[in-house]
């Protein structure tokens, strides 16, 4: 896989860096690229760091060596031997190691300031609870404070849909006196039929902040697990930190809470979550269908807070049957529903642990924890199928 013609140009939508891949990857010479709007020459960064961080896991997935004939940070350089290492004992049996080569590195470069404080947000509870926490945070004077909110259009979505949930975006920045920052890019749509978005949505995201090298000194990435379960997933305490330049720190935000521990310290007691919040994958942008799995979880832990009856975007009642009965197609969704269930038992809510036990004892004898739902047919492992997360991650996109 060779990757090479970068460039940083203004395009019609803001400024757009992209580059030409050379693999099985681009069948048709579709250029990859991310188009930041709004966006000054100056905050982009002509390099291969985003193109690395973009690349590396469909690299793996091809077994092509990746080449970038452009400069790339020598600290991102390492570190991606050491993600490849991760994703090999995670997915070996999808993705092993591939030579890297890059161009002679440059000298470091770094800040004459901090530089900006980004987050990436997509209107849901975990990114909420990273913003508001933010907020808070804001009075102590050692804080460093997130200044940009960042959301990236993997999905390419665009319509009446889109402008709304863009809507809610922009009322979540004004409110909190944040500036939202629009990337639209291509990365999931050229690679997602050799990664499965829940493994390679930390890369992406990744990819996404190394290109706004030039605006961002950090960037945090909210976190979809807690720190006393972290299975492996795209985005993780162990692999966000590796995505690091010499210019850019990239933090994994938020493990120290569980969803419904969010919801209780955060989102309940903010009327501007409750009235924007936004997690359905599976419906149209900024829209909660109520009924998936997603949707029922957020509302399970609403109902633990008290404060389902209070929000806007969702259901007022949880309804227990559709819990027992919720579809749970993969076991990113399932272990999702194990960590309400503890939290339920904390709570005292017996009636949503016992709903969600039943609902998974459909899978218990399935022959590996990456089967599908027996009776839905193809395991929920396939390719580009849409799944619970941001595009990014667990967050939609969202994600």
């Amino acid at each position: 896989m060779l990757v090479d013609d970068i460039v940083g140009e203004q395009s019609a939508a803001g400024w757009r860096l992209s580059a030409a891949v050379h693999s099985a990857l681009a069948v048709n010479g579709e250029r990859l690229h991310f188009t930041v709007h709004g966006a000054g020459s100056e905050w982009l960064t002509v390099t291969g760091d985003a193109f690395l961080a973009a690349l590396l896991m469909p690299a793996m997935a091809l077994g092509e060596e990746l080449v970038i004939e452009a400069p790339v940070s020598p600290r991102l350089h390492r570190s991606a031997r050491t993600v490849m290492d991760i994703y090999t004992a995670w997915w070996g049996d999808r993705h092993r190691a591939v030579p890297l080569r890059c161009a002679a590195p440059v000298p470091p470069v770094r800040h004459a300031s901090p530089g900006s404080v980004g987050l990436y947000f997509t209107g849901g509870v975990d990114s909420f609870y990273s913003l508001l926490k933010d907020v808070e945070l804001s009075t102590d004077a050692e804080h460093e404070p997130v200044t940009h909110l960042l959301y990236a259009n993997f999905e390419c979505h665009h319509g009446r849909a889109y402008d709304r949930l863009l809507g809610r975006l922009r009322r979540a920045a004004e409110k909190t006196d944040r500036q939202l920052v629009l990337i639209d890019t291509n990365v999931r749509s050229l690679t997602q039929r050799v990664t499965y978005w829940p493994d390679y949505h930390g890369a992406a995201l990744a990819s996404v902040a190394l290109a706004l090298q030039g605006l961002l000194g950090r960037c945090l990435i909210a976190a979809s697990d807690h720190y006393r379960h972290l299975p492996p997933l795209g985005s993780h305490p162990i692999l966000d930190h590796l995505w690091c330049t010499e210019r850019l720190e990239i933090v994994h935000d938020g493990a120290e809470a569980t969803r419904t521990d969010k919801v209780v310290r955060q989102i309940a007691r903010s009327r501007l979550a409750l009235e924007t919040l936004s997690v359905c994958w599976r419906s149209e942008p900024a829209h909660n269908c109520g009924i998936c799995e997603k949707c029922l979880r957020t509302m399970a832990a609403l109902e633990m807070a008290g404060s389902l009856g209070r929000c806007a975007t969702l259901p007022r009642t949880l309804d227990i049957q559709a819990l027992r009965d919720v579809r749970m197609p993969g076991e990113p969704e399932r272990d999702a529903m194990r960590s309400v269930a503890t939290d339920a038992t904390r709570w005292g809510r017996h009636d949503i642990v016992e709903a969600i036990e039943d609902g998974l004892r459909r899978y218990a004898d399935t022959l590996d924890g990456r089967s599908g739902d027996p009776s839905s047919g193809p395991s929920h492992r396939s390719h580009g199928e849409p799944v619970a997360g941001f595009s990014p991650i667990r967050d939609a996109s969202t994600p």
